[in-house]
C-alpha cells in the first residue's frame, strides 16, 4: 500500500540592508545646431567619465544608458526647425554607500544635469537567499508535523522539494531630480537606505505514518 503523504507550502520573508545604490545622471543641453548640442553632451560626458575615476573604489559599475539629440520645430508651421535638444544619461551603482553623499555632490554641479536616485538593492549572491530559502524549508517541515499530528501520525520521509520563487526583493526608491546651483561646500545628503524585503517560498511533500484518527490531536 502507498504510504499516505502530507504537502505543504513553506514560507519565509527577511529584511536585511541594501548593497547597492543605483543613481542616474542626465545632462540637457539646447542650441541652435546639433553640433553645438552634440559638443556640449560630449564634453559633459567626458566630465562625468573623470568624476567617476575621482570614486572609482567606490563603484560597482557605470554605464551609458541613453544619447538623445532631436530638432525642435516652429511651433505653428510644424516644419522648420529652429534648434536642437539632447540629453545624456549615465547609470551609476555604488557599492560603499558611505561614499554616495561624496558621489552625488560631485556630479551635481556639472551644468544642466539631473540626478534620479539612489534606487537600493542586493546583490544576487546575497547571503539573504540563502537564509530565506532554508527558513522557508523550516516553516514547511513545521507546518508538515502540524498536519501530521492533528491526524495522529508522524512525519516520515521526504519525497519532493520545489522552490516555487527565488524571492522577492522589494525595493523603495528616493527620486532625486536635482538641477544644482551654489551648493554649500560643506553640503551632504544624509541617505537612509531602505531595508530591502527578501522572500522564499517552497513546496514540500511528506510521507507520513498511517493516520490514527481516533487519537486526538495535539494541543
Amino acid at each position: 500500500m502507498t504510504a499516505p503523504m502530507v504537502t505543504v507550502r513553506g514560507e519565509a520573508q527577511i529584511e536585511v540592508p541594501p548593497d547597492l545604490a543605483t543613481l542616474s545622471v542626465t545632462v540637457h543641453s539646447a542650441g541652435e545646431s546639433s553640433e553645438r548640442v552634440r559638443a556640449e553632451l560630449a564634453e559633459a560626458s567626458s566630465r562625468i567619465g573623470g568624476l567617476l575615476e575621482q570614486y572609482a573604489a567606490a563603484i560597482e559599475q557605470s554605464s551609458t544608458t541613453g544619447l538623445h539629440i532631436a530638432p525642435v520645430f516652429h511651433r505653428r508651421t510644424g516644419t522648420r526647425i529652429t534648434g536642437y535638444r539632447g540629453t545624456f544619461s549615465t547609470q551609476i551603482v555604488v557599492h560603499d554607500l558611505e561614499s554616495l553623499s561624496p558621489v552625488v555632490f560631485a556630479l551635481a554641479p556639472l551644468p544642466n544635469s539631473q540626478i534620479d536616485g539612489p534606487w537600493w538593492s542586493l546583490r544576487p549572491d546575497n547571503a539573504a537567499y540563502r537564509s530565506v530559502r532554508l527558513a522557508a524549508i523550516g516553516d514547511a517541515r513545521r507546518r508538515a508535523d502540524d498536519y501530521a499530528g492533528a491526524v495522529g501520525a508522524t512525519v516520515l520521509d521526504l519525497v519532493e522539494i520545489s522552490d516555487l520563487d527565488t524571492g522577492y526583493q522589494g525595493v523603495r526608491e528616493a527620486r532625486m531630480p536635482m538641477f544644482a546651483k551654489g551648493i554649500a561646500d560643506d553640503a551632504t545628503f544624509e541617505f537612509e537606505p531602505a531595508l530591502q524585503t527578501v522572500s522564499g517560498q517552497v513546496t514540500v511533500r511528506f510521507t507520513i505514518t498511517t493516520p490514527d484518527l481516533g487519537k486526538p490531536p495535539p494541543a
